[in-house]
């Protein structure tokens, strides 16, 4: 068939048409943003980094216009600093935990396959203490404490302390008789004083900032568990004959727990009454997740073990191992029962519920901080040294060093704070 002119010229403005349609849907190559072409990304480094990192990213279809393009990682929004359409550079502004990179440009988004993993640096400060025993309120290092130097028959108690939504810490100070109050800037008041106080080991404190004390020991070796509030007011909600150890509550329910570490198990006091609800010997300290789980530090099995709550039934399983290796002791970090605890003793949890463990050993020899991963269970070293004594702030892992610790708590903003015994001084790990 022969075509004629006209044929020809409208096969080819058809041609053309397609072309140029074709076009507009592919990416310019240049940099310009085409809404019709799917965004790529190819790759981008480094795969791991701390809050101030600066990652590249490269693929294809990205606007230049900073203004319109949104990278995060779950959920939490990373600084665009420039873009030239196939390579943007971006910065880690807080931490965002391990996930993968997320591009928004206008209506189209697109998911890395691989993660990014926040590093993590932990910063030891002394917050408040001056290294020796004594009874002094003032700021930060002008205070003192009395946790060690038993020259009275009442420090060298491993304590344990809390924290409220205020970032205020409450202390037991056996040596003194007294709780002490600790604020954020590092100011030591005396929140309550009496000689009652028989070797006061713990604290907890409910949303309503009533502080709940246990005593380690008393007379006939009734161990009181007390209850001051905010005004001042101190009821005595039970006794216990046995040594206790630790307090904790579940903000949930309101219900009080305590360690009895002579008494083989854990016990809750509700209505003047103790009862035992989980039976295991030498249980060291508590703590309770957001979802009423209980964790303990057992010090002859070397563990940390769960206790699955069931609120319906209101009571709690057998309890399962979460890190440690049954009666092996070490300082091994690793994966759940990979890892190794030295006779582990102080235990919390924070808002993501991870799990910070410290201190004991044998002969008091495990001056390092632990944390145990919510998710994968993985132990990690953050701060000090297991089998290394001192008193040194600086680089958490490798600087820092403690003395004794006993005693841990995190506030809302993932801040650390260490009861370090044996330096009679309060440690704080800033996280970033």
């Amino acid at each position: 068939m022969t075509l004629n002119i006209k044929s020809y010229l409208s096969i080819l403005v058809l041609f053309a048409a397609i072309a140029f349609s074709a076009c507009k849907k592919e990416d310019t190559g240049d940099g310009r943003y085409n809404a019709n072409y799917p965004m790529q990304i190819a790759s981008f480094a480094p795969m791991e980094g701390n809050v101030g990192t600066e990652i590249l990213i490269k693929g294809r279809n990205f606007s230049t216009d900073t203004s319109k393009i949104k990278i995060s990682i779950n959920g939490i929004p990373l600084k665009v600093i420039n873009s030239n359409g196939t390579e943007i550079m971006a910065a880690i502004t807080t931490r965002t935990g391990t996930g993968p990179v997320v591009i928004n440009i206008a209506d189209n988004a697109i998911v890395s396959v691989d993660n990014f993993t926040t590093t993590y640096a932990y910063n030891v400060s002394t917050l408040a203490g001056t290294g020796a025993a004594g009874f002094q309120n003032g700021l930060g290092k002008a205070a003192s404490f009395h946790f060690s130097d038993d020259v009275d028959g009442h420090g060298n108690v491993r304590c344990q302390m809390s924290i409220d939504n205020n970032g205020n810490l409450f202390v037991p100070d056996p040596g003194n008789k007294a709780i002490r109050k600790v604020d954020p800037a590092g100011n030591v008041t005396t929140f309550y004083q009496d000689a009652s106080l028989n070797n006061v080991c713990a604290t907890a404190v409910d949303d309503a900032g009533n502080v709940y004390t246990a005593d380690r020991n008393g007379d006939g070796d009734n161990c009181k568990v007390r209850k001051i509030t905010p005004d001042g007011q101190v009821l005595v909600l039970g006794t216990i004959n046995r040594e206790l150890t630790a307090i904790a509550i579940n903000k949930t329910t309101g219900a009080i727990y305590v360690s009895a570490f002579y008494g083989d198990g854990i016990f809750q006091i509700k209505n003047g009454n103790a009862t035992k609800v989980i039976n295991h010997s030498l249980p060291c300290n508590v703590t309770i997740d957001s979802k009423g789980n209980l964790y303990g530090t057992h010090y002859d099995d070397q563990t940390v073990i769960k206790y699955t709550y069931d609120a319906a039934a209101d009571k709690f399983d057998g309890g399962t191992i979460v890190a440690g290796q049954n009666k092996s002791g070490g300082w091994v970090d690793g994966i759940g029962t990979n890892a190794k605890f030295n006779r582990p003793w102080g235990i919390t949890a924070d808002a993501d519920n991870n799990l910070y463990v410290v201190g004991q050993g044998e002969g008091d020899n495990s001056n390092c901080v632990r944390k145990i991963d919510a998710l994968t269970s993985a132990v990690t070293t953050i701060a000090g040294k297991g089998d290394a004594r001192g008193n040194v702030d600086g680089d958490g892992p490798t600087v820092a060093r403690f003395n004794g610790p006993s005693g841990v708590a995190v506030a809302k903003d993932g801040t650390i704070y260490v009861l370090d015994r044996d330096n009679n001084a309060i440690r704080k790990i800033t996280v970033q």
